[in-house]
């Protein structure tokens, strides 16, 4: 995940899945941040000709970890490519979550309230782990200046069951644009939930992001959290993801992890000018998050269905 959505700023891009060859010094200054051993094989690698995933057979990390090092490494090569670190964009989008008690937006809270699953406490606050050192969350969460979000449903978005049976999560819960039009770069909403040491995740949820200016921390929605967690992964569906996670900074000093449109140059999808009202909300989980759950680790098999392709004849794989 970028550190900012500010993308106007931005000169080149790149998927998500890809990294520049020369990644050595990246992986030995995130090594270093985590006080780990650097593979011998790696500080003799002076001319940097090692690939990513040369590197990672040579260290013993768990899959969080390894995801934790790409992502790192991601942006510090983004970094390089761009002139310099990113910022992470000061922006008050606060309004979303105070309240509202108009007549439409009680309706909207009391549709969505009805579907809301009965095991996950609703919440647009982020709930810190007691394990997250207090200086720590202190840079992330200054006590002294936090307002706390009202916990009503967002009216950017809202949530419903999936009726197409050639939807790869059919059955399941999708998130859906409920404005006229959101624009590219515009911010939706924030993905909210438990705070914790990365390395304290729970390695058996699939609501897991990574969280912190260095991936440091995790964000868990498992037991917690408002609409984003029903954000889908765009494969298989036929579709490229139209939004993206990006870190932001509210007025406060909160660092939140937002959901926004893809600017016009990052989307994949020609024409792309933005989301249409009842349009879906797709985003890319990561190739790391799908070799962790696929047998072997090959998506060859697993994705069936490109982007802008028809079905597959005889329909979606049982």
């Amino acid at each position: 995940m970028s550190n900012t959505h500010n993308d106007k700023k931005r000169k080149r891009s790149r998927s998500d899945d890809q990294l520049a060859p020369a990644v050595g010094p990246h992986v030995i200054q995130w090594l270093g941040k985590r006080k780990k051993k650097v593979p011998d094989a790696l500080s003799a690698d002076k001319n940097n000709h090692m690939q990513m995933e040369q590197i990672l057979r040579l260290l013993a990390l768990k899959e969080r970890e390894r995801r934790a090092l790409v992502r790192y490494v991601e942006k510090r090569i983004d970094e390089d490519m761009n002139g310099g670190p990113m910022k992470v964009e000061l922006q008050d989008s606060d309004g979303e979550y105070d309240g509202n008690n108009s007549a439409a937006a009680a309706s909207h809270h009391h549709k969505q309230q009805e579907l809301w699953p009965a095991s996950v406490t609703f919440s647009n606050n982020y709930d810190w782990e007691p394990s997250v050192p207090a200086d720590m969350k202190e840079k992330y969460y200054p006590s002294n200046k936090i307002r706390q979000r009202a916990n009503h449903f967002s009216r950017n978005v809202y949530f419903k069951r999936i009726t197409d049976k050639d939807h790869p999560a059919y059955g399941e819960f999708g998130l859906y644009c409920a404005l006229a039009h959101a624009k590219p770069g515009q911010w939706l909403l924030d993905y909210v939930g438990r705070v914790t040491l990365g390395e304290d995740q729970n390695t058996k949820s699939d609501y897991v992001s990574d969280f912190g200016e260095h991936s440091e921390l995790a964000c868990d929605a498992n037991v917690l959290g408002n609409e984003a967690r029903f954000l889908n992964d765009f494969r298989n569906t036929g579709k490229y993801p139209n939004v993206e996670f990006n870190f932001r900074r509210d007025r406060n000093g909160e660092f939140r992890q937002g959901v926004y449109v893809k600017q016009v140059k990052e989307a994949k999808e020609k024409g792309f000018d933005g989301i249409k009202q009842d349009e879906e909300l797709l985003v890319s989980y990561g190739k790391s998050y799908w070799k962790s759950r696929v047998d072997g680790g090959d998506l060859t098999e697993f994705v069936w269905r490109l982007p802008n392709q028809p079905m597959p004849p005889g329909g979606k794989p049982n």
